[in-house]
């Protein structure tokens, strides 16, 4: 298994969330959080960590959301919406930084 590098171990260490202030709760259920999940994943990942685009979810919500294509995709269009109002950006700003377009 690939060693984690220390930038990336810092950067999930210090990630934040634009959608909520409590991180040790499920920002759906209100239970108790197991995993901080990036709304964009793969590529995308480190840039959801630098941009406040994570949500704390319990085991289960983290396994209906990543499951489910349509859940999935309503995550990244309501976190493309939260980046270009919490930071001003445009759609093309946000295209340039995560390289695609979820509205």
């Amino acid at each position: 298994m690939k060693k984690k590098s220390s930038k990336l171990s810092k950067l999930e260490r210090n990630r934040f969330s634009l959608f909520t202030d409590d991180l040790d709760t499920c920002i759906i259920c209100k239970k108790q959080k197991n995993d901080i999940n990036e709304i964009f994943r793969g590529r995308n990942r480190q840039n959801s960590m630098i941009y406040g685009l994570c949500i704390p979810l319990c085991r289960k919500c983290h396994t209906r959301i990543t499951d489910n294509y349509e859940l999935e995709s309503e995550w990244k269009i309501k976190g493309q919406l939260k980046f270009q109002e919490y930071y001003n950006k445009t759609t093309e700003d946000f295209i340039e930084i995560f390289k695609r377009n979820y509205l």
